[in-house]
C-alpha cells in the first residue's frame, strides 16, 4: 500500500535535487566561468579545426568578442532595463542564462572544429556558429517565456538579445555570411517561438483544470520560493488548492511546584511539517518552540502521526494553531501525578507508554527498520483505542531511522497497531508525584544543509517510581540508522531508564542539498559522536534540573486549511506528466530545430 507521504518523496525528490541546480553561484564566479569557458573553449574548437598557435589566438579572441563580451553587456541591459524587477532574472541569473548558452555554443563550435579539422570541409566557423542559434534560441525562449513575468515584448527581446548580439558581432569581426545570418537566424527565432508558445499553451490548458489556476504562475511561484526565499506568492497559491481540514492538538505542560514557574512544553499535534523550506507549516515546530519559549519554557515538538497531506499551506494556518495552543494552555487541567514507563515490542515496532496527569503519551518506532511517516489512519485507530481508557492522548510518530524512503508493510502495520493496543491495556494506573526538569541544546555545528534545524535539541526528563525518564526531540528530518540506538545507550550511562529520541520532521531542511533523500537526516551529513555528546551534555542539564512539578493536559482540534491528498495528488501528478512532456518535446524540438538548421544553412 502506497501512503500519501512515500508518495510525495518518491516524486518530488527529483525536483528537489533539479531546481538546486537552479541556485547559481556567486556573480563574480558566474564571469570567471564565462570568460574561461568562452576563451578556452573557443581555442580548443579553433585548435581542432586547424592545429596552429595562429588558429588557438583567432579561437582566444572569437571567444572574447564574440561571446563574452556581447554577453554581459545585453545581460547588463536586459536586467536593469528589459526584466527590470523581475523577480527571476536580475543580473546573476542572467548572466547565468548566458553561460549555459555560451556552453553549447562552444561544444557545438568543437564539434564543428572536429568534423572540420577531421574531414577538411572548409565550412568552420560559419556552419557550426549558425547550426548552434537552433540549439540555443529554443533553449533561451522556453526558460525565459516560462519563467519570467514580464510582458511578452520583453520577454522576446531578452531570449534573442544576446545571441542577436553574439551573431551581429560574429559577422562585423569575422566576416561571417550577412545574408546566411539573417536567414539561420529568422528561421530559429521563429522556429523556437512557434513551438515554445504551442508547449506552454499545451501546459496552460491542460494544468487549469489539474491545479486550477495557471499552472506557469504556480511554477513562477514555486521558483520566486525556492530561489529567492519569499514564500508569499507561492502560499497564495496552496490558499486557493487547500481544503479545510480539522488538526487535532494536544498539550501537556509541567511547572515547578513551589513557584508555580512554567518549566516544559510538550506539543503533539497531526499537522505535517511540509511541504519544504519556509512554505506553509515546514518551520512549524520550530515557530510553535519561538512562540513559547517566550513564556519560559522548554518546548517540544515532536513528529505526530502525519503525511503530507496535513502540510498547512501559509503562515496565516500556522497562526491558526499557534493560537489554538494558547487557548488550549488557559484550559488544560492540572494533575500533580505521572505513571511510570513502560515499553511494548511487538515484531519490529517498539511503543513507549507514559500517563502524565491525564495524558497518556505513547512514541512510536521501528528503528532499525527504516520509518518514513507512518500512515495517518493508524495514528487515528491508535488513538481512537486509548481514547477509551483515557481523557487526553498524545501519539508521536519517533521519525527517527531511515535509509531509504520506503512504505511501511503490511506486516509492520500490524506490529505497530498491536504493539500500541497492548501499550494501552498495559497496567498505567499508578500514579505517583514526580520531578521534572527540562533543558535545550543549540546545535554546535552544522546547519539545515546538515539537516540541523533551527529548534536545536529539547529535553524533558521525569522522575517518578525511582525511573527517570528522557524524552528528547531533536530538530531535523528523520535520522540516520543506528543513532537512536547509540543515543540510548550512551543514556544509560547517566542513570536513564527510558524515554525516546525523537525528530521534529522538520522540513526547513528539505530541498537545500542534492542529498539521496533531498535532504540529511539527523547524524547522516553530522558526525554521529557531536550529536551523542550534545545530547548527552543536554539531558545531563536536565537532570540537574529536576524539581518538584505539575502537569497539566488538554486536547482539542482547529479548523485550518491543509494541502489536502486530493489536492496533493493533483499537483504531483500534473508537475509529473508536465516535467515528462518537457522532457520528451524538448528532445524532439532540438533535434527538429537542429534538422531544420542544417538544411538552411548547407
Amino acid at each position: 500500500m502506497h501512503h500519501r507521504s512515500f508518495l510525495f518523496t518518491g516524486k518530488m525528490l527529483p525536483y528537489y535535487k533539479l531546481v538546486r541546480a537552479l541556485a547559481f553561484p556567486s556573480i563574480l564566479r558566474i564571469l570567471f566561468l564565462l570568460l574561461i569557458f568562452n576563451l578556452i573553449g573557443s581555442a580548443f574548437a579553433f585548435a581542432f579545426a586547424r592545429p596552429t598557435w595562429e588558429s588557438i589566438l583567432y579561437g582566444l579572441f572569437f571567444g572574447f568578442s564574440v561571446l563574452f563580451v556581447p554577453a554581459i553587456l545585453t545581460d547588463a541591459v536586459s536586467a536593469y532595463l528589459v526584466l527590470r524587477d523581475d523577480p527571476l532574472f536580475y543580473v546573476r541569473r542572467c548572466l547565468a542564462l548566458s553561460l549555459f548558452s555560451c556552453m553549447l555554443w562552444v561544444l557545438i563550435l568543437g564539434f564543428g572544429g572536429m568534423l572540420e579539422g577531421g574531414l577538411k570541409l572548409n565550412f568552420f566557423p560559419q556552419q557550426p556558429f549558425y547550426v548552434a542559434l537552433f540549439t540555443v534560441l529554443p533553449l533561451r525562449t522556453l526558460a525565459v517565456f516560462s519563467m519570467s513575468s514580464k510582458q511578452a515584448h520583453r520577454k522576446f527581446l531578452f531570449s534573442y538579445m544576446q545571441p542577436l548580439a553574439s551573431s551581429v558581432a560574429a559577422v562585423i569581426i569575422f566576416n561571417l555570411n550577412p545574408s546566411l545570418f539573417v536567414r539561420a537566424f529568422s528561421a530559429a527565432a521563429l522556429f523556437s517561438l512557434a513551438s515554445v508558445s504551442v508547449l506552454l499553451r499545451y501546459i496552460e490548458s491542460k494544468g487549469q483544470s489539474a491545479v486550477r489556476t495557471s499552472p506557469l504562475w504556480v511554477f513562477r511561484a514555486f521558483l520566486v520560493d525556492w530561489l529567492n526565499r519569499e514564500n508569499d506568492m507561492f502560499e497564495r497559491f496552496l490558499e486557493e488548492i487547500g481544503t479545510e481540514e480539522q488538526i487535532r492538538v494536544t498539550v501537556v505542560r509541567f511547572r515547578d511546584k513551589r513557584s508555580n514557574r512554567p518549566k516544559g512544553l510538550l506539543v503533539v499535534s497531526d499537522f505535517h511539517p511540509g511541504p519544504f523550506l519556509n512554505v506553509g507549516s515546514s518551520a512549524l515546530p520550530y515557530l510553535i518552540q519561538k512562540r513559547f519559549e517566550a513564556d519560559g519554557m522548554v518546548v517540544s515538538v515532536p513528529h505526530g502521526v502525519s503525511g503530507h497531506e496535513h502540510n498547512l499551506v501559509s503562515q496565516a494556518q500556522n497562526m491558526k494553531l499557534i493560537s489554538a495552543v494558547e487557548g488550549l494552555l488557559q484550559n488544560s487541567e492540572l494533575n500533580e501525578t505521572v505513571s511510570n514507563f513502560k515499553r511494548v515490542e511487538v515484531g519490529s515496532a517498539k511503543i513507549g507508554a507514559q500517563l502524565v496527569g491525564d495524558c497518556l503519551l505513547l512514541t512510536l518506532t521501528q528503528s532499525p527498520n527504516d520509518m518514513e511517516d507512518i500512515p495517518f489512519h493508524l495514528g487515528k485507530e491508535v488513538e481512537g483505542l486509548a481514547k477509551t481508557r483515557f481523557k487526553h492522548v498524545a501519539v508521536v510518530d519517533s521519525h527517527n531511522c531511515i535509509t531509504d524512503a520506503r512504505i511501511f508493510t503490511e506486516q509492520e502495520l500490524v506490529d505497530l497497531k498491536e504493539a500500541a493496543s497492548q501499550a494501552i491495556e498495559s497496567p498505567l494506573s499508578s500514579r505517583a508525584e514526580f520531578e521534572m526538569g527540562a533543558a535545550k541544546s543549540a546545535f554546535e555545528v552544522g546547519g539545515p544543509e546538515e539537516g540541523a534545524g533551527p529548534g536545536g535539541i529539547s529535553v524533558l526528563v521525569l522522575k517518578t517510581f525511582g525511573q527517570v525518564i528522557a524524552y528528547v526531540t531533536i530538530d531535523g528530518n528523520n535520522m540516520a540508522l543506528h543513532l537512536r540506538e547509540k543515543i540510548l545507550a550512551s543514556l544509560e550511562c547517566l542513570g536513564i531508564d527510558g524515554g525516546e529520541i525523537m525528530t521534529t520532521d522538520t522540513h526547513v531542511v528539505n530541498g537545500l542539498v542534492p542529498a539521496r533523500l533531498g535532504y540529511h537526516p539527523v547524524g547522516e551529513a553530522m558526525d554521529h559522536n557531536v550529536v551523542i555528546d550534545l545530547v548527552r551534555a543536554t539531558v545531563e542539564r536536565a537532570k540537574q534540573d529536576l524539581e518538584e512539578a505539575t502537569v497539566s493536559a488538554s486536547s482539542g482540534s482547529v479548523r485550518v486549511k491543509s494541502l489536502g491528498s486530493k489536492s496533493l495528488e493533483s499537483l504531483l501528478s500534473f508537475m509529473y506528466g508536465v516535467a515528462k512532456l518537457v522532457a520528451l518535446y524538448m528532445l524532439m524540438l532540438f533535434l527538429g530545430s537542429n534538422l531544420v538548421g542544417l538544411m538552411i544553412i548547407r
